[in-house]
């Protein structure tokens, strides 16, 4: 994958194969394109793969993308109809430039005609016709129309034969071109195919359930299994319909809690259309889950308050709250939680969207490091601010000797390498570990880019220490030990905090701890290692900087040196065969083999 920012990386991790619709934005945070998708995690995340083959448009915008949301949705009819309104609302540059003019098709009934006929279009200028979609390609032509013509047989052909064609035989048409056709019944099957699809198909699958029952109950099986079929037919295709509605104008609201944090999904509907969603998101300590969409609903609405407000949750005090907004709209506003029907589906689509907001804020999806932890440490240490980026700070050195120190960076709970730093401790060896770490936390206070919080190998001592360095800018945490030298503790703002009434914080600060010392120890045994052969090839007569480097890169290590022998020595260029025995002697006779 070509390296985008964090963020997107992120973003990308987060996503359901699941259908939706994708929302690009740029850097000014607006939406630059909108698309959908079959399933999201492919589709998104083939912006960012391969980008060698994209086409110039496509490089263009995927340059501009700053970062992205979605929605998702049930099927993908739904994301259809969901990017074609959000398309015509925000007007994105990018699907204006990028988009094809061609047309998506219209399922057709010529309702003025004697025998209405059902036709797949891509024109709406017949005045004398019904047009209901628009609708995919691929779900019109395979799928709706063939189903719908199984439903309630009306004719397809363009004139009215002679005589009953094939698809009269294949029970998709009542031919009302055959002697024997009933007008009545035609007639009836146009008004259930106008019910259907203007949204009252759950009725009209009542109805024909009801029929079913009747002449199953007086033996007419025949009947019953025509109204069975139907039934059938008809649900399978009406689960494409839940985004209509014969609403013009309401929000549909629903938020999703963990804890402290609270996510919003708002999805706006203008003129039967979405025409925007928002998500928001909040930490509010000790609100009542009742209170919660109370207090959101009087805050965000201000004006353009829609007619109809649909919430997924329960709202307290709804009454008040309705005659609220009625006041400041000037007309009346209901708000409405459904049970059944259109809008519940709607608020249900709200809640899913609310529950993967709330994920990715928390951090928290499937396939994701848990940086909900970061969460976590900002409520047990109660911080003011959430640690996205934490630095933690080790001192290493043997007998006081050679002292370094590590600091090493976690972002969004995930260690962030390329943010790790070495530190050599400068003056007398024999200063003690806070002496060393409030010198290091010195030198990081005088650079940029600080974090929201700093660890510190130590307790209280080391803590009171380094508070004297930071003040006020930065909070800083000691990680306390056992004697067992193994995580136990966090002291902040003079208070011990057990890590063992939390598992998972408790990994999360030993991996930090652990991942300094590490980082620690290995620079301490690198400098003393360098040390040492230094100090061996520095006290050979004989051996400067130019032979050191020469033996270095022949042989490889001091421990190649010592394992050669004097011709070996001898045949490295720029080395005499006196020199070559001064070395020879020098770690086989000074130190014995």
């Amino acid at each position: 994958m070509t390296a985008f920012n964090e963020k997107i990386t992120y973003l990308l991790s987060t996503l359901p194969e699941r259908p939706g619709v994708y929302l690009m934005k740029d850097f000014k945070g607006e939406t630059i394109y909108v698309g959908k998708a079959l399933n999201l995690k492919n589709r998104v995340s083939s912006y960012f793969t391969n980008t060698s083959g994209h086409s110039h448009k496509t490089k263009r915008m995927v340059n501009n993308i700053e970062t992205f949301e979605y929605i998702v949705l049930d099927n993908e009819r739904q994301a259809f109809l969901t990017e074609s309104d959000l398309i015509k609302s925000l007007r994105p540059k990018f699907n204006i430039l990028m988009k094809d003019d061609k047309s998506y098709p219209y399922i057709k009934i010529t309702t003025e005609e004697e025998f209405p006929g059902i036709y797949i279009t891509r024109k709406k200028g017949d005045k004398n016709a019904r047009y209901f979609g628009p609708y995919p390609n691929r779900v019109s032509k395979r799928n709706t129309i063939t189903l719908l013509q199984s439903a309630f047989m009306l004719r397809s052909c363009n004139k009215i034969a002679k005589r009953p064609c094939i698809n009269y035989d294949m029970h998709l048409c009542l031919a009302p071109c055959s002697k024997d056709y009933c007008k009545a019944k035609y007639k009836e099957a146009v008004d259930s195919a106008l019910r259907f699809l203007s949204g009252n198909g759950k009725e009209l699958i009542e109805e024909y359930k009801n029929k079913m029952q009747i002449e199953s109950d007086n033996l007419n099986f025949e009947k019953a299994a025509y109204y069975r079929d139907r039934i059938n037919i008809l649900t399978t295709i009406s689960d494409s319909y839940a985004l209509d509605t014969d609403q013009n104008s309401l929000d549909v609201i629903a938020y999703a809690r963990m804890k402290d944090f609270i996510s919003f999904f708002i999805m706006n509907i203008r003129n039967g259309k979405v025409s925007d969603k928002r998500t928001i998101n909040i930490r509010q300590e000790r609100i009542e889950e009742t209170d919660i969409g109370y207090e959101f609903l009087r805050q965000y609405y201000d004006n353009n308050v829609p007619k109809e407000i649909v919430v997924y949750n329960e709202i307290a005090n709804r009454e008040d709250m309705e005659k609220w907004l009625s006041d400041n709209a000037k007309r009346k506003v209901k708000i409405t939680i459904p049970q059944k029907g259109k809008l519940k589906k709607l608020a249900d689509a709200a809640y899913e969207n609310a529950v993967i907001t709330l994920k990715l804020y928390m951090g928290q999806t499937k396939n994701l490091v848990d940086t909900s932890l970061i969460y976590s440490l900002a409520s047990f240490l109660e911080l003011e601010t959430v640690p996205v980026v934490i630095e933690a700070f080790d001192i290493s050195h043997l007998s006081g000797q050679d002292a370094v120190a590590s600091k090493v960076v976690f972002k969004d709970g995930i260690p962030f390498k390329s943010g790790y730093r070495r530190y050599m401790i400068k003056g007398n060896n024999t200063r003690s570990d806070t002496d060393s770490m409030k010198e290091v936390l010195r030198r990081r206070m005088e650079k940029e880019d600080l974090p929201d919080l700093f660890l510190i190998d130590g307790g209280q001592n080391q803590v009171s220490a380094v508070l004297d360095i930071v003040a006020d800018k930065i909070p800083v945490a000691g990680m306390v030990k056992d004697e067992k030298h193994i995580t136990r503790a966090l002291i902040y703002n003079s208070k011990e905090y057990d890590l063992s009434s939390d598992m998972n914080l408790y990994v999360f600060i030993s991996s930090i701890q652990n991942e300094a010392h590490r980082f620690a120890i290995e620079y301490n045994r690198k400098k003393r290692t360098k040390k040492i052969y230094e100090s061996e090839l520095d006290n050979i007569p004989g051996v400067g900087e130019n032979i050191k480097i020469a033996l270095l890169k022949h042989f490889g290590s001091v421990r190649g040196i010592k394992a050669a022998g004097e011709q070996q020595i001898a045949d490295v260029k720029g080395i005499g065969q006196k020199t070559a025995k001064a070395i020879y002697n020098y770690f086989h006779k000074t130190q014995g083999g």
